[in-house]
């Protein structure tokens, strides 16, 4: 998926999803439900260590 894609499905701007994705900027928790939801996964999916 395209940041312009999550960003889309999200309702967030696609250049702050470059910025988490570089490390430039840190997701708010209201954030990562957001992209958690555009993803089809829950929040602490991002923090499992697979």
């Amino acid at each position: 998926m395209s940041q312009e894609e999550l960003a889309d499905r999200a309702e967030i701007n696609r250049n702050y999803v470059g910025m988490v994705e570089r490390s430039e900027n840190a997701a708010t928790v209201d954030m990562l439900e957001k992209l958690a939801e555009a993803l089809g996964a829950k929040p602490v999916d991002f923090f499992r260590e697979e």
